[in-house]
């Protein structure tokens, strides 16, 4: 069942494959020129599916979205033959299965995690038991000081330290601990918004897409997940009611 949605998640939204679908820019990442127009392509500008579009660098792409789509992905055809507007797969990692053992919370933290304070991550506390023996604890350095914290636990969700935000360290080791010491060490690089450009950006998504609240919470976090850093879709909800009042 996994397998057949993201089979399907995956398959283009190509530009020669619909007509008048109108999306607003979000974020940009490289350069992208409107053909058309030789402008590069900006924050909040309306564009088209049927648009030609020139990518600068291989990395170009940019997130925008549709009042019924939702977020999508711009960037280059693999044969660069072209653009192509891409469901993003984050859409399932951000509602991804409780972690029932601790590789599988040492595998989500890994490489870019988004930071913001409202950081959580659910298990299934009936399988991956956390107490006194058995916890996971976060360790970075700043300025020659090294920290080494504990991950909150409470109502069957992990949290990392508020510290983490406060000292804002480049790279972070998450660490499990149990009876028999530490083990299943894992690196990940701790990543930081700017309260307002994320607002400015969220902001966006919430008066482009038309519907639920729930549906523009599940676009953002999938695009706060593509362009930040893991998330989860309760962690960006959080920061939204906190922050946008939304």
């Amino acid at each position: 069942m996994k397998l057949m949605a993201a089979s399907l998640m995956l398959l283009p939204f190509a530009s020669n494959a619909q007509k008048n679908v109108n999306y607003k820019v979000v974020k940009v990442q490289g350069e992208i020129q409107r053909v058309k127009t030789g402008n590069l392509l900006s924050i909040g500008e309306d564009v088209a599916n049927n648009e030609n579009f020139s990518f600068k660098t291989n990395y170009s792409r940019a997130v925008v979205v549709n009042k019924e789509k939702g977020c999508v992905i711009l960037s280059a055809r693999n044969d660069n033959e072209g653009s192509q507007f891409l469901p993003s797969p984050s859409n399932m990692s951000v509602r991804a299965a409780l972690p029932t053992q601790p590789s599988e919370v040492i595998e989500y933290y890994y490489g870019d995690v988004f930071v913001s304070g409202f950081d959580s991550l659910k298990i299934d506390d009936s399988k991956l038991l956390i107490n006194d023996d058995s916890y996971f604890t976060v360790k970075y350095s700043v300025d020659g000081k090294d920290y080494a914290e504990k991950l909150s636990y409470k109502n069957g969700k992990l949290a990392l330290p508020s510290s983490l935000l406060e000292n804002k360290p480049e790279k972070a080791t998450l660490c499990y601990n149990d009876e028999f010491g530490e083990s299943n060490k894992s690196e990940f690089t701790p990543v930081y918004a700017d309260k307002e450009t994320l607002k400015g950006e969220l902001e966006l998504i919430f008066s482009t897409m038309k519907g639920k609240r729930d549906a523009k919470v599940l676009s953002s976090a999938t695009f706060v997940n593509d362009f930040y850093g893991k998330t989860t879709e309760e962690a960006v909800d959080a920061w939204i009611k906190n922050n946008m009042n939304k």
